[in-house]
């Protein structure tokens, strides 16, 4: 007996064919190459323009969108 499985998935997952008896196959797939940052958990995208960074925010555990932090420098040779 064949089984064809095809899963489509945009994260990882662990896929495992079992019959009666014994495990025939087991298959760990990827996530696809496109996934945009938006679809990640940990990562809010409100607020985000060109120009701005992500940076993570202990209190909310996400990345966000935040002006670029540029500490002023002055004198010194660089």
């Amino acid at each position: 007996m064949v089984t064809n499985v095809t899963v489509i998935t945009n994260s990882a997952s662990t896929v495992t064919v079992k019959p009666a008896k014994s495990t025939v196959a087991s298959v760990t797939t990827i996530p696809s190459s496109n996934i945009s940052l938006g679809s990640l958990s940990n990562v809010n995208t409100a607020n985000t323009s060109n120009g701005r960074t992500l940076v993570y925010n202990s209190i909310t555990q996400k990345y966000e969108a935040a002006d670029p932090y540029i500490n002023a420098l002055s004198g010194g040779t660089f």
